[in-house]
């Protein structure tokens, strides 16, 4: 029987965080070939939103990712992930965790996160991202700003930080 491999489906921060504040390019360039590596091969796939966000930058970043090819970009637009996006959104606004608040900005086309959420639950990737868990969330303590780990467990996607891609996906950046 053969073996499921894991993809990652990395957030924006997941690439921004670590430009700059972990792996400069000019110190740690085995981090970016690695990543380079990772997403030629597939096991890292990116979202078309993801994509543009770090496109629009104008830096080193969105020059190193705009050399990379073959690269995995999955369209927001399609049919299932559309559906699920709903479902994402329905849940902020029915789970009693959340201020109307919270829906408003999650419903902006602008905000990757519920899309990245919908696109993990319809592919069965596992989402990368540094966002963590809002530990108060309650019915009785309602948050105006929905964290992803949170609501991938509504929907049983897996999350994980990007170190642990990083071991996951045997990283050699030394």
């Amino acid at each position: 029987m053969e073996q499921k491999r894991n993809i990652y489906l990395i957030d924006t921060n997941s690439f921004i965080t670590p430009y700059h504040m972990y792996y400069p390019f000019d110190l740690v360039p085995n981090f970016w070939r690695c990543m380079a590596e990772k997403i030629i091969d597939g096991s890292i796939v990116l979202l078309d939103k993801v994509y543009d966000e770090l496109m629009v930058g104008g830096d080193e970043l969105s020059t190193w990712l705009s050399g990379i090819s073959p690269l995995t970009r999955i369209e927001h637009k399609e049919l299932r992930i559309i559906n699920k996006y709903s479902d994402v959104l329905k849940h902020i606004q029915t789970s009693g965790f959340y201020t109307p608040k919270a829906l408003a900005e999650w419903s902006d086309i602008h905000v990757a996160d519920p899309w990245l959420i919908a696109c993990a639950s319809v592919f069965d990737f596992i989402l990368v991202t540094f966002e963590l868990s809002n530990k108060n969330l309650s019915k009785n303590s309602r948050s105006s700003k929905p964290k992803i780990p949170d609501v991938c467990k509504e929907f049983g996607v897996v999350h994980k930080n990007l170190f642990d891609m990083m071991r996951a996906l045997s990283f050699n950046i030394s």
